[in-house]
């Protein structure tokens, strides 16, 4: 007898899945109003360096000639160890055999050095049941993966002026080098950022040149950045990066940086801005708090020896 409707999983296919998951992260948002999947920006920031780690299950529908597909899950990658399960909530029972596939593929699996460390499944603090079924199938917390910082889009905008002798503008493609150099300065890695990763990053659907800030001297030495990330079908927006440079810290430059692309970025009507990975230092606390980022949402790490 032909089964009408089942869910299968299939590997990932950029040219025929990239819309169709982007849409779904964002549809995921806009339906259960909830923070435990990907954002769209971030799927499409680390897909192409981590496609091996995405595996899709869909929803068919073989009552209909041809039969219809739809995506009910996804799993994605963070780094060669750190995975996550984007789930539809009415199908959680997908989210057992999703995290054995994770489970079969890891060993296969190296980081940029060849070690191998333990395998880890990051999920939103809070969410109970995956918390339980990660425990039954060998997995214990290991601690603080990361936080989420979230502004409401009904907020006003912040009121912050740029100091005395700073320009905030828009970046500019001969700032590319420049730029990159700060970027490995202020976050103390990331050596690999160059001006060809910031011309790709200014290629990508989520870019909006005008929410590509700096703050500079008179000289046109950058003190300060950010970048809004704006998705086109959600419309969620989220702030990476942003830093100072040393040399000029203290000074109010990051609130004004945020504050003009807050500002810039409301004409989007966006749902919420959020941060992923946001630093937890007293000074970027207060940064975040003083700029409406006060809404914080913690992602634990389970981990399994594999």
């Amino acid at each position: 007898m032909l089964i009408k409707m089942e869910i299968l999983s299939r590997p990932y296919n950029k040219e025929v899945d990239f819309d169709s998951i982007m849409k779904f992260l964002g549809d995921l948002y806009n339906r259960t109003k909830s923070y435990e999947n990907w954002f769209p920006d971030r799927f499409e920031n680390s897909s192409d360096s981590r496609e091996d780690g995405i595996c899709i299950w869909e929803k068919i529908d073989r009552s209909i000639d041809p039969p219809k597909k739809e995506i009910v899950g996804l799993t994605t990658r963070d780094s060669p160890r750190d995975f996550f399960l984007n789930v539809d909530p009415n199908y959680r029972q997908i989210e057992k055999e999703m995290i054995e596939w994770i489970d079969q593929i890891f060993p296969g699996l190296n980081d940029e050095k060849g070690r191998k460390g333990n395998l880890r499944i990051n999920i939103l603090e809070g969410n109970t049941s995956r918390e339980t079924l990660l425990k039954n199938m060998g997995f214990q917390l290991e601690g603080l993966y990361g936080y989420y910082r979230i502004r409401s889009g009904d907020l006003p905008v912040p009121v912050h002026s740029c100091p005395e002798g700073f320009e905030i503008r828009t970046i500019e493609k001969s700032d590319y080098d420049q730029q990159a150099l700060l970027i490995q300065r202020v976050f103390g890695h990331g050596e690999w950022f160059d001006a060809e990763v910031l011309d790709w990053l200014a290629n990508c659907t989520f870019h909006v040149p005008e929410l590509d800030l700096v703050a500079v001297t008179p000289e046109n030495t950058i003190a300060s950045f950010c970048t809004f990330r704006v998705d086109p079908h959600s419309k969620i927006i989220s702030l990476e990066p942003m830093g100072t440079n040393p040399d000029y810290r203290k000074l109010g430059l990051g609130k004004a940086i945020l504050t003009e692309g807050i500002k810039r970025a409301m004409k989007y009507e966006p749902p919420f801005f959020y941060i992923d990975g946001a630093a937890t230092t007293p000074a970027a606390n207060r940064l975040y708090d003083v700029t409406g980022f006060s809404e914080k949402y913690a992602i634990n790490s389970w981990s399994k020896e594999v």
